[in-house]
């Protein structure tokens, strides 16, 4: 049994909301069967290259050092085991340690029920405590059923130059040690075994090969995500094949593998969990359709206004593709598309808990509502309402209504807007008799760029046929816009 040593740049390993920061590894296993020889399992381990402890060695480069031991037990009987140190891949930098490797091993195990026991230790820290874990894997391959392998993900795969621990019928394979699959991920490879097809089905019989993407909590195939292969039966069959995801919205999911004979019977079929992050895909209806709200937050909003409502409010933190879906399919939905729309926005935020963050985010709109409200529009619909909603509260907001010759005014600042520092905008009421503001400039990358905007704000008594004037060449009694802008307070 050999040990590899993969250098990867593992991308579901930029996971932002599964605390894996504090994690030496991700592991996943997959178990396979080999005509002749039996059942094994195969045990994946993708290090996080930046967690771990650099020491340098005899090159004056710097490595990682873990120990790994794995045991399959029964009745506390150990059935296989192997304790190994494993070397991680040189580097020159310890401050530039982002690089993740996997190792792979292959267990020769029987049909039956394991306990394994998985001990990672980092050994360029002394004393530090192994990260431990138990799980139970059962091994089933009857010889009188077809039956599927584990369905092996794939971060990716090429035909085989010299075989490896990677190697399986001619093709190297990349695993990808998580179910998590992050937005820059578009992706996904898929390795599956079936056995036993020439010996149960017949001997150069064709059959098939059903292969989808479904949605976790309704079980229903997504139309995109089909395909099929047609196969002749062999002792063992292989799917290897790859799905474009990239337009996958987010979500739990399982990858299918269903089996049919010739007539078109289910024989038996085989599934995988994955969970997909992914805010920028575009909104499928049918996928929208599928999604199961049962005993969800949305199903206690039955009024149609008060959903389309909610729905408005989400405009100022909605992407373009959800603009777009919200202003052409919710004019006439159903009371249920926009439940499941309001639910799918939120899972996209929050996939654990999409109901806290739409909560606090109605609180906000409430705010929006009452501060910024007018006669004729919601607060979020207005220029300090959406700024609010998308930028969250200013951290100073200067409010001038009594500077003679002067528009009615504010200015609000930020001291940080993602990597932006020091940020403002200028709203101004024109009408003088409502609560409306106009967003007039701001210096956000993205938003209404103005050089002319103080001049705007005075028109109100200055008039000036100079288009190039950014501001009037004389002082009025009492402005103060531009120590206002300068220095809010």
């Amino acid at each position: 049994m050999r040990k590899i040593i993969l250098i990867i740049a593992v991308i579901a390993l930029a996971i932002s909301n599964t605390k894996a920061t504090d994690a030496l590894a991700f592991f996943n296993y997959a178990t396979f069967q080999s005509p002749g020889k039996g059942p094994y399992i195969e045990t994946y381990l993708s290090f996080l290259g930046g967690n771990l402890a650099y020491a340098k060695n005899s090159k004056a480069r710097f490595n990682a050092n873990v120990e790994v031991s794995v045991l399959f037990l029964q009745a506390d009987v150990i059935k296989a085991s192997k304790k190994y140190t494993l070397t991680g891949p040189e580097v020159n930098d310890t401050a530039k340690t982002t690089l993740n490797f996997i190792d792979q091993q292959r267990f020769p195990l029987d049909n039956g029920t394991y306990q394994m026991e998985l001990s990672i230790t980092d050994k360029n820290k002394p004393g530090s405590k192994p990260f431990l874990s138990k799980q139970e894997i059962t091994i089933n391959y009857a010889n009188d059923k077809v039956t599927v392998s584990d369905i092996e993900l794939l971060e990716s795969f090429k035909k085989s130059v010299s075989p490896s621990v990677l190697t399986k019928n001619g093709y190297d394979l990349v695993p990808y040690v998580a179910n998590f699959i992050p937005e820059n991920m578009t992706k996904l490879g898929v390795y599956a075994e079936v056995y036993n097809t020439k010996k149960l089905i017949g001997d150069s019989t064709k059959f098939l090969i059903n292969y989808y993407i479904e949605s976790y909590e309704k079980k229903v195939a997504l139309q995109k995500y089909q395909k099929f292969a047609t196969q002749k039966t062999n002792n063992v069959n292989v799917l290897l094949t790859e799905f474009d995801i990239k337009n996958l919205p987010t979500g739990n999911y399982n990858f299918v593998i269903d089996i049919r004979n010739d007539k078109n019977e289910k024989i038996n079929d085989k599934k995988v969990f994955f969970q997909r992050y992914n805010p920028n895909a575009e909104i499928d209806m049918n996928e929208l359709v599928a999604l199961n709200i049962t005993g969800t937050f949305v199903q206690k909003y039955t009024s149609t206004d008060t959903l389309k409502d909610y729905i408005r409010s989400l405009r100022p933190i909605s992407t373009e593709n959800e603009k777009v879906f919200a202003d052409n399919q919710l004019k006439t939905a159903s009371v249920e598309l926009m439940q499941q729309y309001l639910y799918n926005f939120w899972v996209q935020r929050n996939t654990l808990n999409p109901e806290a963050d739409w909560v606090k985010y109605n609180n906000e709109v409430k705010k929006v509502n009452k501060d910024f409200g007018t006669q004729t529009m919601r607060g979020y619909e207005t220029d300090r309402g959406r700024v609010y909603l998308q930028y969250g509260a200013p951290d100073q907001r200067t409010i001038s209504n009594t500077e003679p010759n002067v528009y009615p005014y504010e200015i609000w600042q930020y001291y940080k807007l993602a990597k932006q520092s020091n940020k403002k905008f200028v709203f101004y009421n024109q009408d003088l008799s409502t609560n409306n503001y106009t967003l007039l400039h701001s210096d956000v990358r993205g938003e209404i760029l103005n050089q002319n905007w103080q001049m705007v704000l005075q028109k109100r008594t200055i008039q000036s046929n100079n288009m190039d004037m950014q501001k009037p060449g004389y002082d009025n009694f009492g402005n103060q816009v531009n120590d206002n802008f300068s220095n809010p307070r």
